[in-house]
């Protein structure tokens, strides 16, 4: 198991890259539950459309490059052929002129957005500004990924706390002296000029370390587009395919079940945080293995990822999914109780596919992005289906089996293509033990939460009573079915260094049962 054998540990890595994407969840949710202390709702959508705006443009504007520049360094970084510094100043200098391109497009049509979004001219000023957190925005991810691509795991992560918590609260702060929304685009700018900064001196001081190698050649425009502009286009086909669902819900239905069923998908993307180290990590190391001719590395690593992420995956998301209720109750209110079936749906069917987080980016390492063309598109129609089949008879249940049907159709398109490349492996006894002790503990708390709830009402003793009761029992199970092989346990150890042997220890216990 290659992945373990790095000289910076992968484990600590881990550890760092979800301290940093953590951050940057509890930041945003924080960030909403304080501003709407600060402005009135009317404000708090604004808000939204200005997130939304920038997320928009951001997707097109990129290019795919954050994840191009990834990729082309770390593939690079032991070549003799070409120079990861060289690289890295080509596809920013790309980053750049897109950046701008996207900038000029947003300032310019400034008035014509506002008028889309806002049903009049009077955001103009403001998405001109906007404007700026677009260009800062593509800038900083391309950066990022670059210092990813460099396996620099724990400094990336670091950055991300750092930026990320003056984003969300320097923009607090401002909007809070001023109650204006223009200081939140004002703090956000901020952030994002010194995020920039940041990124920008640490890699001219990781250049300096040799890694400009003068006479190495650059990669051509021609293959960094071929592996871009697919990545461009399936993020915008499957940025449809993700919403197909939600437009359905709210032309067959209404506002009110819409504005509960994005609830629903709120908490269903707020457990992400657990796969984005996963991919953060896995695509440098799977393209390092490609660009050093190992691709029999990327295959075994798949299998021994896949594992690990479903382990730690599943029953957080099936936990979530036997406490809906309540989970709704305290974080939205009564009314929004009546979504949990929906929430049980799609915290169970995407689960089941969830490895395929790992085949994007085994795929993704072997530059076949236009795999995901074919993926992307499947998703979109059969989100389109389902949705017009099942939310006219099933609602809100049937919106959330439109919206989990991306997932499947994803899955089943991915594989088959992984599998013609030889990039598939997967450990299907250890799989089952994980699902069979993640639906054991949901069954427990399941019925536990009702016959309390009976008893005791939404008490708030029952959330974190039940949250520990459902650890420990899938904790007990799976280590007693001995989930992992040996083979797996000694890559899992082997991403801790032996200084930290009490952690080690307390992993071989928890995670892996203490087994010899």
């Amino acid at each position: 198991m290659e992945l373990g054998a790095e000289k910076e540990y992968v484990g600590i890595s881990a550890i760092y890259q979800f301290l940093g994407n953590g951050v940057q969840v509890v930041s945003g949710s924080l960030f909403y539950i304080f501003a709407a202390r600060i402005f009135p709702p009317s404000d708090l959508g604004v808000i939204a459309l200005f997130i939304a705006i920038v997320g928009l443009f951001g997707i097109v504007f990129t290019v795919g490059l954050n994840s191009a520049i990834t990729h082309f360094i770390s593939s690079n970084l032991n070549s003799k052929v070409y120079s990861p510094g060289k690289t890295l100043f080509r596809i920013l200098v790309l980053g750049i002129l897109l950046a701008l391109a996207g900038l000029l497009v947003v300032y310019a049509f400034s008035g014509y957005i506002s008028i889309i979004f806002f049903h009049s001219t009077s955001y103009t000023f403001y998405i001109k500004l906007l404007s700026l957190v677009l260009f800062g925005n593509i800038i900083f991810s391309i950066l990022n990924g670059a210092i990813i691509g460099f396996e620099k795991f724990k400094i990336s992560a670091l950055i991300s706390v750092i930026i990320w918590v003056i984003y969300y609260f320097g923009a607090l702060t401002l909007a809070y002296i001023d109650r204006s929304l223009i200081d939140i685009i004002y703090g956000w700018i901020i952030g994002l000029a010194l995020g920039i900064l940041i990124d920008f001196v640490y890699l001219l001081a990781i250049l300096a370390r040799g890694y400009m190698r003068k006479h190495h050649r650059t990669v051509g425009s021609r293959s960094i587009f071929t592996y871009a502009i697919p990545v461009l286009l399936s993020s915008i086909i499957g940025y449809g395919a993700s919403y197909t669902d939600r437009f359905v819900v709210a032309y067959l239905l209404n506002t009110y079940y819409l504005g509960i069923y994005n609830f629903t998908l709120l908490i269903f993307s707020g457990i992400s945080f657990i796969a984005i180290p996963f991919n953060n990590i896995t695509l440098p190391k799977f393209s390092e293995f490609f660009g050093n001719d190992q691709r029999a590395f990327i295959k075994s690593n798949v299998g021994a990822s896949s594992l690990l992420l479903t382990y730690f995956y599943t029953p957080i998301a099936l936990g979530i999914a036997a406490l809906s209720p309540i989970v709704l109750y305290y974080i939205a209110g009564p009314a929004y109780v009546s979504g949990q079936y929906a929430l049980i749906v799609v915290m169970l069917v995407p689960t089941l596919f969830i490895s395929q987080n790992l085949l994007i980016q085994a795929i993704s390492s072997v530059r076949k992005t236009s795999f995901f063309l074919y993926s992307s598109l499947g998703s979109l129609v059969a989100n389109v289906i389902f949705s017009f089949l099942l939310i006219p008879y099933f609602g809100l249940i049937g919106a959330a089996f439109g919206f989990s049907s991306v997932y499947v159709v994803s899955f089943v398109i991915l594989y088959r293509l992984a599998k013609k490349e030889d990039l598939v492996q997967y450990n299907t006894s250890g799989t089952l033990k994980i699902w069979a002790s993640s639906i054991f503990m949901f069954l427990i708390v399941y019925f536990a939460l009702h016959f309390m709830v009976e008893r005791y009402g939404y008490s708030l003793f029952i959330l974190p009573f039940l949250i520990l009761v459902g650890a420990l029992i899938y904790t007990v199970v799976a280590s007693r079915l001995k989930v992992f092989s040996k083979e797996e346990r000694e890559f899992i150890l082997s991403m801790f260094p032996n200084r930290l042997n009490s952690i080690k220890k307390l992993i071989s216990i928890l995670v892996l049962g203490n087994q010899k």
